[in-house]
């Protein structure tokens, strides 16, 4: 999407991201619920690696059949052990990783979109962990970046994903810096308290987009 701006539409779109363990999927169910549409690219990204066939045969052969089980379904934390093997300082998985993966979801979510608006909807919510990195950024009106204190994040991925702190450092250096996307954001909301207080945050940054 970078340097594709739409030009001249009647429409806005806002990204949501944030680092490991922020709380950014929590944030955009809470703006699915309040009746907004969201897209999410991790569940895109997931339905490509299972559905695309080309796709599979890329991954198939960079990392291993064994990153699929019987039914032919992506071994989400089998890959991810190979990607952020915390015995390695190698990038080159990764970066193959979303050499593959990225255009095809990228194309997902921009047919998605378009769904939506031939609906109608006019104010369209696209919830992603890779925004900055994937070069999506030039693409959207507004990003909002949800972030908390690094400990909360690493124990809060911690209980979800039962990994150890040194492994979810690890996934964290992967992508760009926490303090890079809030300088780059149009709006930071800090998720240390409670889901209430990230409620209401939420609710204002809302209503700051819809009096733009």
């Amino acid at each position: 999407m970078k340097n594709k701006k739409i030009i001249d539409k009647d429409f806005v779109l806002v990204g949501i991201t944030g680092g490991i363990g922020s709380g950014k999927t929590t944030a955009a169910n809470y703006i699915a619920q309040l009746g907004y549409p969201v897209i999410y690219t991790d569940s895109l990204a997931k339905f490509v690696m299972n559905n695309d066939e080309y796709v599979k045969s890329q991954l198939k052969n960079y990392f291993g059949s064994e990153i699929y089980n019987s039914n032919g379904e992506i071994v989400a934390e089998k890959l991810s052990s190979i990607v952020f093997d915390i015995n390695s300082n190698n990038d080159e998985n990764l970066t193959r990783l979303n050499q593959i993966v990225h255009p095809p979801t990228i194309d997902l979510m921009m047919e998605e979109i378009e769904k939506l608006l031939e609906k109608g909807e006019k104010l369209i919510f696209v919830e992603s962990a890779l925004i900055y990195e994937a070069g999506l950024e030039d693409g959207f009106d507004y990003i909002i970046v949800i972030d908390a204190d690094e400990e909360k994040r690493i124990e809060r991925t911690a209980t979800r994903l039962k990994l150890s702190s040194e492994e979810i450092r690890k996934r964290n250096s992967k992508q760009i810096s926490t303090e890079y996307k809030r300088n780059m954001a149009d709006f930071v909301i800090e998720n240390n308290g409670d889901i209430e207080q990230m409620h209401k945050s939420i609710d204002f940054v809302l209503s700051l987009i819809k009096m733009a």
